[in-house]
């Protein structure tokens, strides 16, 4: 009854919408050409709409008389007073091209253009208008489209094979109407009422645009042309200047300082006297990908001016694949509360230029220093220099973050999608939508609704298929052993089997085959799951496992996981196994050259980890095993060479002893907390998660060898800090640091699994995190039990040797270089110096790197590894959270 309730009502609306008056027609320049994305805003209703790529713009409107405003890029703005009836009036607009004026400008303090003053105070303005409006809702209507372009050979004649011509096809389209509602200083609340959409954006929302602001610092991490770190990225020029509706509007050419990503080119419109944002035309690169930007603000209120429409164009080549998507955005029906303490009027000063004027100002404020409010200070004089502005700022701003509720959230996005959204008819677009279709997008919307009713025909079908094939055939079809299938029992309840493709060769077990079976219950707050692990080495005719059982339960900002864990099975000294066990199968299989050393051990363990958000993590886990030594069992290999044998099994540490015990019974205790101290948030529809960069990680390890518990003859007591932090610094690149230190106690008896390993590698290839990963180190020869101090640095730069050449920055490429040491007792300062080109076809990286000993030369290599940017923020992946 509800839903009827609600489409009812909703018919009654479009219906008299439909029924109503507005206005219609073309917006067309001086030659008659017409003009795309030319903005039509009416100022009493605070909405209006844009045209198509015809030119052609519809609005419907209730009997009245209003006065609309027809605005474009580069074109005089034109306004009409109008009188609405009960029908649509047509109203044909020409608009001329834009006269920029740019008087003789007395070149001032040794050749600074006007441009910099102009933005100085619009910079020290922006903090001013971000804050400046507390609330407003809206509607948002987006319209998406995409298509391929210069398809490689292969893929192009099997889409011609197809019947798809591969350089004109519309790959995704898109049409969507939100109710948007904006609280300061950080909540976006969406509200989806309608959405037709066909096929993937592959990223290329421009959502990220829409909801941020240029007011910001960043927008979508790209420096914006009114952060304060503007002058560092960017140059600006005075274009022009010209007036719209009353308004001096000047035209400011950016230029950044060093093209490359995540900087803006293009111009920037700047009103007079007020210094806010009229309208903008920018293009930006984010991994040699290119985004347009086009955005025309309106007066929503006397004193702020909105974005009222968007463009963005958004084009690149991924594996040879060209594409673009291109959108546009219609913003109307404001409402708007303005922040009561800065509903203010004054004047902004460039004590740069008007020294004399800003030191005036200065002193005025510094007699105001007992003022309680900044409506008073700002409302205390005329006017304020930058620098008074800034600080103002800075203090209101530091006092509304102390008043937050949650101060370290610095956004908070929610979307809600309307139970009909995908619902709705041809008709209710028809007048829903602002933006016109042309003829060519309605041709294309009856295609892909044949498509779509034809799809969805065939679904059907095969789903009735699939059913009734489900009665006559096994339901676990030979394929589901190799590759894994799932069974789903109940509500909440699933087991999954990972199939039997996890398999490899090491010369102890020869070659192995390895699966797991997980039964998982899940509750609201909660999840219990048994696992096991099977192993079978066939050289060593043995069949290992392990199994666990944890429970995971507690609020989402608070987890709690206990596990129980016993077993027989193997694994490699270096518990978080550096060893990818895949390249070590080729490498022992075509080389003879093994770098698994593994031992078995029958054990059990418990461990409790407790989850603070990502603030704070604290793990307690006990453990008592029995160790054995393994050797090798086979020298197998494909390529037999006789200058070559497998070495032995034991790892090498030249500080341990030579014989090695074939049994140890160890009981071990390991105590960890993790705290990130400043880490700040980012919530969407909320679900947490950490902003990158913005809190150093600290890491205390405990670790102790228990002796005499059950037989136990370990014996050891080991500290640890680990530090950890990704630190951006704008736009010119990014920063990875971690330092690893720590020490022994005591190190009475001490088991080759427990002495302190470093993340090694001797192979070509490395799946290794990029920073905490020596790229030359042997895997053991420098593992202590004694004290050891790990320092690695990694900078990706914006632009460094090759990417200069601006066709390969374009391919998303980059280039790093990186430092890492070890100081142990017998590693005599051991250093790695790297150079490393990233993002090679957008996933790999190649490394070159060069080892020194005691600031001697000791060898050099190159290696082959997964793109950095993969590894997000380089963060430690917990492979105990897979669910």
């Amino acid at each position: 009854m509800r839903k009827f309730t609600t489409l009812l009502f909703l018919t009654l609306i479009v219906s008299s919408i439909y029924a109503a008056g507005g206005i219609k027609g073309f917006i067309r320049n001086a030659a008659g050409e017409p003009l795309e994305f030319a903005t039509i805003y009416i100022d009493e209703l605070g909405s209006g709409t844009v045209t198509n790529i015809e030119g052609y713009y519809e609005f419907r409107m209730l009997p009245g008389d209003y006065r609309v405003v027809f605005q474009h890029l580069g074109h005089e703005t034109q306004v009409q007073r109008v009188s609405i009836g009960q029908n649509m009036k047509e109203l044909n607009i020409q608009l001329v091209a834009q006269t920029f004026e740019l008087d003789a400008v007395e070149i001032i303090d040794g050749g600074e253009d006007p441009a910099y003053t102009v933005m100085r105070k619009a910079i020290a303005k922006a903090d001013f208008h971000r804050q400046q409006v507390d609330y407003y809702e809206a509607r948002v209507y987006i319209k998406g489209s995409g298509r391929l372009l210069n398809t490689p050979g292969i893929a192009r004649r099997m889409l011609e094979k197809e019947g798809v011509k591969a350089d004109s096809t519309t790959a995704f389209t898109s049409e969507s109407v939100s109710l948007i509602e904006y609280e300061r200083p950080n909540t976006f609340r969406e509200k989806v009422i309608s959405v037709n959409t066909q096929g993937e954006d592959n990223g290329s929302s421009p959502n990220g645009y829409i909801y941020g602001s240029f007011y910001e610092p960043d927008v979508a991490q790209a420096v914006s042309p009114l952060s304060t770190k503007a002058f560092g990225y960017y140059k600006f020029e005075l274009a022009g200047y010209f007036n719209d509706r009353g308004f001096n509007v000047n035209k400011i050419k950016v230029t950044p300082r060093s093209r490359g990503d995540n900087v803006f080119s293009g111009y920037i419109y700047i009103i007079e006297d007020l210094w806010g944002i009229h309208s903008l035309e920018l293009e930006v690169y984010k991994l040699g990908i290119r985004f347009d930007i086009k955005q025309v603000y309106a007066p929503v209120e006397e004193s702020v001016w909105l974005p009222v429409s968007h463009k963005f164009l958004v084009t690149g080549k991924i594996f040879g694949f060209g594409f673009d998507y291109r959108y546009l955005a219609s913003v109307s029906d404001y409402k708007v509360r303005i922040n009561p303490d800065l509903d203010v009027d004054f004047q902004v000063i460039d004590e740069k230029i008007d020294r004399e004027l800003a030191r005036t100002a200065e002193a005025r404020q510094k007699d105001r220093q007992d003022l309680a409010s900044i409506d008073e200070k700002l409302n205390s004089g005329e006017e304020l220099s930058r620098k008074d502005l800034r600080r103002m700022m800075r203090e209101y701003e530091k006092e509304e973050q102390q008043e937050q509720e949650e101060p370290e959230v610095v956004s908070n996005y929610s979307q809600v999608i309307d139970s009909l959204a995908t619902k709705r008819d041809s008709s209710y677009w028809a007048v829903i939508r602002p933006i016109p279709l042309t003829k060519a997008e309605v041709r294309g919307y009856e295609v892909q609704d044949s498509i779509t009713v034809a799809a969805k025909v065939a679904e059907e079908e095969a789903a009735d298929g699939v059913k009734n094939a489900g009665k006559k055939k096994n339901k676990f079809p030979i394929f589901n052993i190799i590759s894994g299938t799932n069974l789903k029992l109940g509500e909440g309840k699933l087991i999954h089997y990972d199939g039997l493709h996890n398999a490899g060769f090491n010369p102890v077990e020869g070659y192995w085959l390895e699966t797991r079976l997980r039964y998982t219950q899940r509750g609201e707050s909660n999840r219990f799951q048994l696992a096991l692990t099977p192993r079978y080495g066939f050289s060593w005719d043995r069949l290992t496992w392990d199994s666990d059982a944890d429970y995971r339960f507690g609020p989402d900002h608070s987890r709690n996981l206990l596990r129980l864990s016993g077993g027989r099975m193997v694994t490699q000294y270096n518990e978080p196994r550096p060893v990818n066990q895949l390249f070590n199968t080729f490498y022992a299989l075509l080389g003879e050259r093994n770098y698994v050393n593994i031992y078995e051990k029958k054990f059990m363990g418990a461990n409790w980890r407790k989850n603070w958000r990502e603030t704070a993590k604290a793990s307690v886990m006990v453990e008592w095993a029995d160790r054995r030594t393994l050797q090798n069992t086979t020298g197998q290999t494909w390529i037999n060479s006789e200058s070559r044998v497998y070495a032995d099994n034991v790892p090498l540490i030249l500080e341990a002893p030579i014989l090695v015990p074939q049994t140890e019974k160890a009981a071990t205790l390991d105590l960890s907390f993790t705290l990130n101290p400043w880490q700040k948030y980012s919530i969407r529809n909320g679900n947490r998660s950490a902003v990158e960069g913005s809190s150093p990680s600290f890491t205390l390890n405990y670790r102790q060898g228990i002796p005499d518990l059950n037989e136990s003859i370990t014996d050891y007591q080991r500290v640890g800090l680990t530090y950890r932090h990704t630190i951006r610094p704008g736009a010119r690149g990014k920063i990875d640091l971690k330092l690893d230190m720590g020490l022994y106690v005591n190190n009475d008896y001490v088991g080759l699994a427990d002495y302190q390993h470093f993340a090694g590698n001797q192979m070509i290839f490395t799946t290794a995190d990029p920073v905490g990963a020596f790229r030359l180190l042997p895997y053991y020869t420098y593992s202590t039990s004694d004290r050891w101090l790990a320092a690695h640095a990694h900078y990706q730069f914006r632009r460094f040797l090759l990417t200069q050449i601006w066709e390969i920055q374009m391919t998303g490429a980059r280039e790093n270089f990186f430092v890492n040491y070890l100081n142990t007792p017998e590693s005599n300062h051991y250093t790695e110096v790297g150079y490393s080109i990233d993002n090679i076809l957008r996933f790999l990286r190649v490394e070159a790197i060069v080892g020194f000993q005691d600031g001697k030369y000791q060898d050099w290599g190159i290696r082959i590894g997964v793109a950095s940017n993969i590894f997000g923020s380089f963060a430690t992946v917990d492979v105990e959270t897979n669910d």
